[in-house]
Formats: C-alpha cells, sequence, structure tokens
C-alpha cells in the first residue's frame, strides 16, 4: 500500500470501474474549501492499481482519526478478501489511533471477511444506514399506488423539468433558498451552503435538475452524481408550494426518462432510512419506486485502543446528537 498525493490518486482512479462520489474530485474539492491537507489518499499498488481511497484526517482531544467514505475499484466484479485484508490492514499502520470506512459497495462477504481479517469490527452504534434501492433504468419502470396518485396530481399545474447545465448564481441561491426552508422546518443538518454547492456543481459529474411553475419559480430541485452508466441522488429539496403539487413525483419521474435516453442503465437512491420517526416519508417517497433493494457493506472501525471504541459511541450518540439507525 502507498501513501500518494491527491493528483495521482484522481489521475489512477479516472479509470477504475467503481468511485462512488464519496471518493470522487467533486466531493473532495466540496470538502476540503477549508483545508486540503485534512485529507490523504492511499492505493494498494502503483504499478498494478486495483483498489484506492482518500480519508478524511481529524483531529480531536490529542487523537488522531482517518474517515473512509467509500473505496474506489478497478473491477467492483473481482472482490477479493484478501485484497481488502491487506489494502486495510497496511492503513492501520499509517499512524492513525482510529480508522472509520464506510462503504458504498454492494455487499460481498468476501469484502467483510477481508476488512475483518484486517482487524475492524461493525462500530458500537450505528449512525448510517447500509439500505438503498437500486432501479434499473433501461426497464419499465413501475410505481406504487401512491406515486401513480401523485403522478396523476401533477397534471392539474404547469410543471416544467429542467436540467441545469452551467448553473447561474441565481440557480444556485434558489435552490439553497428552498433547502434552507426545509432544513429549518425538517429541523435536519447537512452542512450545505451556497458556496459549498457552487463549488460542487463546478464538477461536471454533478448534475441539478429543476422543476418549476408556470411563473418560472423553482419549487424542487435534486442533485445527481453521473458517472459511467450510474447515476446516485446526491441531495434533493422541495417548497412548500412544491410538496403540495406533488413536485417532486414529477421531477424524479422525468428525470428517470432522461437519464435512460442518456444511456445510463441504473439509478441508486442514495441510502433509505425506513423508520419511526419523520426521515420515514423519506423511505416512504423513494420506496415507491420498484427497485432491487441494495444493502452496502457500510460502516467498519478500528480503534488502536479499545476503550476508544465506546467512547467513540458516546461521542456520537450524546455530544453530536446524531440519531442511531
Amino acid at each position: 500500500m502507498k501513501q500518494i498525493d491527491k493528483n495521482t490518486f484522481f489521475e489512477i482512479t479516472q479509470n477504475f470501474d467503481y468511485v462512488p462520489f464519496t471518493q470522487s474530485k467533486g466531493w473532495w474539492t466540496y470538502h476540503s474549501m477549508k483545508d486540503e491537507n485534512r485529507f490523504a489518499f492511499f492505493v494498494d499498488s502503483l504499478e498494478k492499481p486495483t483498489i484506492a481511497c482518500m480519508g478524511h484526517i481529524k483531529k480531536s482531544w490529542g487523537l488522531k482519526m482517518l474517515q473512509i467514505e467509500g473505496e474506489c475499484l478497478l473491477d467492483e466484479k473481482s472482490i477479493d478478501s484478501k485484497q481488502i485484508r491487506d489494502f486495510y490492514k497496511e492503513i492501520t499502520q499509517v499512524g492513525f489511533d482510529m480508522v472509520e470506512v464506510n462503504s458504498s459497495l454492494p455487499y460481498t462477504a468476501l469484502y467483510e471477511i477481508g476488512i475483518r481479517q484486517a482487524g475492524y469490527l461493525r462500530p458500537a452504534g450505528m449512525f448510517s444506514t447500509s439500505l438503498s434501492i437500486l432501479i434499473d433504468l433501461q426497464k419499465p419502470i413501475v410505481y406504487d399506488k401512491n406515486w401513480q396518485k401523485n403522478l396523476r396530481r401533477t397534471e392539474r399545474y404547469v410543471l416544467n423539468f429542467i436540467p441545469v447545465t452551467n448553473p447561474s448564481s441565481k440557480d444556485i441561491e434558489d435552490y439553497m433558498s428552498i433547502h434552507n426552508e426545509m432544513k429549518g422546518k425538517k429541523g435536519f443538518h447537512d452542512g450545505l451552503s451556497y458556496n459549498g454547492l457552487k463549488t460542487l456543481l463546478q464538477n461536471n459529474n454533478f448534475n441539478l435538475f429543476f422543476v418549476k411553475n408556470e411563473q418560472q419559480k423553482l419549487i424542487t430541485g435534486i442533485i445527481v452524481f453521473l458517472r459511467k452508466n450510474r447515476a446516485t441522488s446526491i441531495f434533493s429539496t422541495s417548497s412548500v408550494e412544491g410538496r403540495q403539487k406533488s413536485a417532486a413525483y414529477f421531477r424524479d419521474n422525468e428525470m428517470y426518462q432522461l437519464l435512460r435516453t442518456k444511456g445510463f442503465a441504473y439509478f441508486d437512491c442514495g441510502r433509505i432510512s425506513p423508520a419511526t420517526h419523520k426521515k420515514n416519508d423519506v423511505f416512504l417517497f423513494k420506496n415507491g419506486v420498484k427497485g432491487d433493494y441494495l444493502l452496502y457493506c457500510g460502516e467498519w472501525s478500528w480503534y488502536k485502543k479499545r476503550i476508544y471504541r465506546p467512547l467513540m459511541y458516546f461521542v456520537k450518540k450524546y455530544l453530536f446528537k446524531r440519531v442511531e439507525v
């Protein structure tokens, strides 16, 4: 395993089969706005690279943590447990007190065998879901009765679906306006800002889609990561008017058709969170599209000292006020 610079990392991974949005250059640019030195980059081999990742370095209370959101693979279909074991074992030897991995690779037992043999365990508490829905865009898309009802409802209104190329400052301001409105009503925190969104959308892999009303006012929007034949949902938002007019149903239906004509094979709905609280509304919306349930490899953690394991659970749950899933 080699630690490399960011330019070498993105040069290597541009030809990889599997690169999740969390390992893309656009996502790195979005998160490195304040300090580029917060990231470390790794590859298993410079001569014949097959697996690589970037990690976010965090320092607090005299401890040093590496957070890895997914990994890049040369060939997603040829995962080898020894490959995973050796790669993540060597990362524990770089000098971190803690290493946390949250993989969005489709679950395979070979990944779990490898990462466990590298010394990683499931964390004491899970704070992100490993569930998603994968929609086959090359087949007829089937909706449940609630989706069908809402799509019929949208026919009462004049709604315009707009793929936004080269988003302007006003486009970003409009999106952030309804995003902040929805965030205030639902009480979630994602850290998305005007400057962050502007930076993210400067990368061509991140695409913005709008729905506007008859007066050309934005009422719902979605940001999607597009790479090779796969699309992944990143952020979405709707105004009060958008929710009243079921505009998100219209938006996604139009988007699926557009992506299909452009040759995309799959749409990953992003992580879904069936629950007993307000997140269940998002789950019900996404679950109304008939796709295949997808389980990611999910969260894994390695700690230099055993005490760090319960300590991190306490920090996440009681200091950061995260919700367990």
